[in-house]
């Protein structure tokens, strides 16, 4: 089973944003663009050489083009959790029912049980959620996409109780003693600067670079935050800026908002989707409007795919979930018998891959997944097989 993209943790965020209440970062609905040049007002006497630039970015991005980044997991799993029983919350998404599914999978070929909870709808319900988690005394919980502010209390209770917690898709958890979090800051901070590297490395060491990110979820503020730092530390000759496009136009009137920002900005020569479900209708608005600009997107989706296997769109950093969904109940086996997590897995890093039109060798309504034998893999480090 492939994994559909990350993509759809976009529907993770928007349920807490509009059911939850979670507050918004960014300046909600503002399409006007943000921040201002980084790099054009840098100090341009230091005088880098185009080509030293582009050499340079090209280097940070290569382990990545043509190639899926490693397997996140290396270390055999010491000991099956015989008997255990593990917490899956869900928070009703489209997406985090995804991931419920593939970690079913893993349990099942681990052997250990995993317990859906739904938490999603309102803040009652997703406290009165985590109180029955609590009072189930799992061994292991799984938090999917669900800010932790909404669950502070019974976080404590979980740590009190000796019960490991992995977030998944969950910002900002270090500040609550947890590590190794999956698909949180450090991927996200990753992502930034590698497409920051890939524009100046792949497409334009002059580029001047559109941002666009969706103001109420704070993940693609934080990409586009680490994408503008970096364009500002290794190219002196680009410049980007930051346009917001709100949750409620994707999927609407959103690209004729990335039309009419560009015609009013005709001096930008790339364009970057930090959520690549805003780039959905871009394509076709852009051949309207006759507007040609290259573009990347982030965790493409299938649509996104098909749009790179038809040239509509340039290039796409893939994420793949298939490998997230089972690394969930990796790591909480490994944190359950008491195994240190270690490399990227500890680090939180999941697999990455810049995709462009002839790396779509596979059908792109299943999405994308850079180890096909991820299940295998798996199940060998857990001492099922071979």
């Amino acid at each position: 089973m492939r994994g559909t993209t990350r993509w759809a943790v976009l529907a993770v965020f928007a349920a807490l944003a509009l059911a939850l209440g979670a507050t918004a970062c960014g300046g909600g609905g503002d399409t006007s663009g943000s921040t201002g040049k980084a790099g054009a007002e840098a100090d341009s006497s230091a005088g880098a050489n185009n080509a030293e630039v582009a050499k340079a970015a090209k280097e940070a991005v290569a382990p990545f083009i043509g190639k899926p980044s490693p397997f996140p997991v290396t270390e055999k799993l010491k000991e099956i959790p015989k008997g255990a029983t593990i917490a899956y919350m869900e928070s009703g998404s489209p997406f985090s029912a995804l991931l419920y599914e593939l970690a079913l999978q893993a349990a099942e070929t681990m052997g250990v049980k995993l317990e859906r909870i739904k938490a999603g709808g309102s803040a009652s319900q997703t406290s009165a959620a985590f109180d029955a988690a609590v009072a189930n005394e799992p061994d292991a919980v799984i938090v999917n996409g669900i800010a932790t502010e909404l669950w502070s209390k019974q976080l404590k209770e979980f740590q009190e109780k000796g019960i490991a917690v992995v977030p998944s898709g969950v910002l900002d958890v270090e500040k609550y003693g947890i590590e190794g979090a999956l698909s949180s800051n450090a991927d996200d901070e990753r992502a930034g600067k590698l497409m920051a590297n890939y524009v100046v490395g792949e497409m334009n060491p002059e580029a001047n670079v559109v941002v666009y990110d969706i103001p109420e979820i704070t993940l693609t503020k934080l990409i586009a935050e680490s994408f503008t730092e970096e364009i500002g530390a290794i190219c002196p000759k680009c410049s980007v800026r930051t346009t917001h496009i709100p949750l409620a136009s994707v999927g609407t009137t959103a690209p004729n908002t990335v039309v009419s920002d560009l015609q009013a900005n005709p001096e930008t020569t790339n364009v970057v989707f930090s959520a690549p479900e805003i780039a959905t209708g871009v394509p076709e608005a852009f051949a309207k409007a006759g507007i040609n600009v290259e573009t990347l997107s982030y965790a493409p989706t299938p649509t996104n795919l098909q749009y790179m296997k038809e040239g509509k769109e340039t290039a796409g950093l893939g994420s793949d979930v298939a490998v997230l969904g089972w690394s969930q109940v990796d790591q909480a086996a490994r944190e359950i018998v008491g195994q240190k997590l270690t490399g990227l897995e500890a680090e939180g890093l999941g697999v990455i891959q810049f995709l462009t039109k002839k790396d779509i060798t596979f059908d792109p309504s299943q999405g994308w997944t850079g180890y096909p034998d991820f299940a295998e893999r798996f199940a060998k480090l857990w001492g099922m097989k071979g």
